[in-house]
């Protein structure tokens, strides 16, 4: 399978999980989501670039990290992704934002199932990794992880065990997060 497919098709394939995510977005609901997943409405601060009107930047390789899995175990993310493309995501389990997370996750669900139809699924690592170790502990990622039905053994979620730690990881993937509270802390 290797010979057959390369880094292309499995780009292709991404990306036609991706504008295919969009389009159920457009024309389903997605998933079920339980009320401690969705916070707030969204209500849109900007407009989005037209396709192709803007660069991404440079693919480059990251640090390793040792986060915490959905069961609460110790992983290291080098061993996660060693000799696989890896989709990295970075969530929220309580979003404000249905266009956010939920949209997000329920791309690379899209994914997942893509993967697995065309027999990518081996070469392939989905990591969705919380930006907010305080509220997503393990078994709030694991009841994530259920409602978009991920494959653990394509699709891991983590969770940082510290501020820490997680500062250093978003620093490695050239990632910010600002969080933001009511009046009330949450």
């Amino acid at each position: 399978m290797r010979g057959l497919l390369g880094p292309g098709a499995l780009g292709a394939l991404l990306v036609a999980g991706a504008l295919g995510a969009s389009g159920v977005a457009a024309h389903s609901t997605g998933p079920a989501l339980p009320d401690e997943f969705i916070q707030g409405a969204f209500s849109p601060a900007f407009v989005p670039p037209p396709p192709g009107s803007y660069e991404l930047p440079a693919i480059k390789r990251v640090g390793a990290f040792t986060l915490r899995d959905i069961a609460g175990r110790a992983v290291d993310t080098r061993s996660v992704m060693a000799g696989k493309i890896a989709v990295v995501s970075f969530i929220y389990t309580a979003c404000p934002d249905r266009l956010g997370c939920p949209l997000a996750s329920q791309a690379l669900r899209d994914i997942q199932t893509g993967l697995r139809e065309t027999g990518l699924a081996g070469q392939t690592a989905l990591v969705s990794i919380s930006f907010d170790p305080e509220r997503d502990h393990p078994a709030q990622l694991a009841k994530y992880a259920q409602v978009y039905d991920a494959d653990p053994a394509l699709w891991r979620f983590l969770t940082a065990p510290s501020g820490r730690v997680l500062d250093a990881v978003l620093e490695s993937y050239g990632q910010d997060r600002t969080p933001e509270r009511d009046e009330r802390g949450c």
